[in-house]
């Protein structure tokens, strides 16, 4: 972390911008804000997302339906009819990744739910064979929601086998030896608790899944992740795999709401959006879809603002910029916190800004990558000092020793943040009175400051917009004078509004 700090009687203070600052510049919001999208165009409740060649896929009320989308954003719904010639009453399809293959489950006369797989020929109808007719999988064993790894060879799904299971619904995986698909295997109890998980989707090398089993948020339907392969593992070996034997870590906020049901999410990897199902209390519908841009792993850098006494501060503007430009924006909460999502082993510049306050610069390295977490968290706490508008501020010894005329590496330092202050704030007035009392020659401790502001200006200056309103005094001239030879070289600051 690095800050930029002027010293003021001996205390610290950050300079920078305040509430003379113009209207800031556009920027995108920050990538871990959750936004609802249009439901509007739905028959009824939504029970499951997928995606299928980056297309997003939604079945509500027995039919399932294709989004249409700009960009990030859904501008409605249509039934999709490419499905209707697989079969009908399809709830979820998903492709293998590696085969081509489209797998899709649907529910027979006794509700329970079948797996089924096509393999589109071009040229010839598609044929479709149900995954365990033969007794390959699991004796008839319901599935609910494949999903599969990259390589198309492991199938992970969710199952209410009352027989095998924890309790619930239980997360399974299966292998594919190249022709068929082996016997499902448990996730163990690591995953699947004696309450429900569902809604498995595999993102890169994680498995995200929802449960409402797990301590922290037990009896409420919440969206975890946990990696699928890892050097740091914990517990029993499931099968040959270290699914079930990794650290499982609750999404952070805000795919995960504080009383909401969070039950389903698909990510667009290819464009970088991920979309979730949630049931909010604030909602007139059932369910809601959520999404927000950018990769779904990272770090989320989060912090407490404050005052020096220890007073949150609420609607602190946080921006995040990398060189020029500016990455993301968010603005604390009323209690004075703050998240902001970033990528991993990135270098960010952050200001931390609010009216009548010194702005706090920080410099920040985002952690890499680990192969524990899927998002990794970091905490930043800034303090933030009060800006005194029409009160003196005074700096001492901002040039050379003796009568150097020249600006010291510690003058420039402190007058550094000013140009920047005055370069942001076009509209600033402000005060400077330069006074060296050196020795008791009055005219020539006249002459030095005069020399000095000379210096002053031909660093401030270039950089300011014309409408900056800036008045540089000589405080040695007139008939006060300086004449004592106190030692004082000192510049003092007054900004008004």
């Amino acid at each position: 972390m690095t800050r930029v700090l002027l010293r003021l009687l001996g205390v610290s203070i950050i300079f920078g911008f305040h509430s003379l600052m113009p209207p800031p510049l556009r920027a995108q919001e920050s990538a871990f804000v959750a936004r609802q999208q249009k439901m509007a165009h739905l028959p009824g409740k939504v029970k499951s997302v997928s995606m299928v060649d980056g297309d997003l896929y939604c079945y509500a009320s027995g039919v399932l339906l294709k989004a249409q989308r700009s960009g990030e954003q859904v501008v409605g719904f249509w039934a999709d009819t490419a499905f209707v010639r697989y079969d009908e009453g399809v709830e979820y399809v998903v492709r293998n990744p590696q085969t081509g293959d489209i797998y899709y489950t649907k529910r027979d006369r006794k509700g329970r739910s079948g797996l089924f797989c096509v393999r589109p020929d071009e040229g010839s109808k598609p044929s479709r064979v149900k995954v365990g007719a033969s007794g390959w999988f699991g004796n008839g064993m319901e599935v609910e929601h494949p999903t599969f790894t990259a390589d198309g060879n492991i199938m992970i799904f969710s199952s209410l086998d009352g027989r095998r299971s924890n309790g619930g619904y239980d997360l399974w995986y299966s292998l594919f030896d190249g022709k068929r698909w082996g016997r499902p295997e448990n996730l163990g109890k690591r995953i699947n608790t004696q309450a429900d998980e569902c809604s498995p989707f595999i993102y890169r090398d994680c498995l995200l899944f929802a449960s409402n089993g797990h301590k922290e948020d037990a009896g409420r339907m919440t969206l975890y992740s946990t990696r699928l392969i890892s050097d740091r593992v914990v517990g029993d070996t499931v099968g040959m795999l270290q699914i079930g034997r990794c650290r499982i870590q609750r999404l952070p906020e805000p795919i995960n709401s504080n009383g909401a049901d969070e039950y389903d999410i698909a990510v667009d990897t290819a464009q970088g959006f991920s979309y979730w199902l949630s049931t909010r209390p604030s909602s007139d519908t059932d369910s809601q879809l959520f999404s927000f841009s950018g990769a779904l792993d990272g770090v989320l850098l989060w912090g407490l603002v404050s005052d020096k006494y220890r007073h949150a501060l609420a609607g602190v503007k946080v921006t995040a910029r990398q060189g020029n430009e500016v990455v993301c924006n968010t603005y604390t909460d009323e209690d004075g916190y703050y998240k902001m999502y970033l990528q991993s082993d990135q270098y960010y510049d952050l200001a931390y800004q609010l009216d009548n306050y010194f702005v706090d610069f920080e410099e920040v390295n985002t952690a890499k990558a680990t192969d524990e977490y899927l998002i990794a968290e970091e905490r930043q706490d800034v303090t933030l000092d009060y800006l005194p508008l029409g009160e003196r501020i005074f700096y001492d010894d901002l040039f050379g020793p003796n009568v150097d005329v020249e600006l010291s590496e510690r003058g420039i330092e402190i007058l550094t943040p000013l140009v920047r202050f005055l370069n942001d704030n076009p509209t600033a007035e402000v005060q400077l009175s330069l006074v060296n009392d050196l020795t008791k020659d009055r005219t020539f401790n006249a002459l030095l400051t005069d020399q000095r502001i000379q210096r002053l200006e031909a660093f401030i200056y270039p950089e300011l917009p014309s409408t900056v309103k800036i008045d540089i005094r000589n405080a040695c001239s007139g008939t006060d004078g300086c004449d004592a030879a106190s030692g004082i070289s000192r510049l003092t600051v007054l900004i008004n509004k």
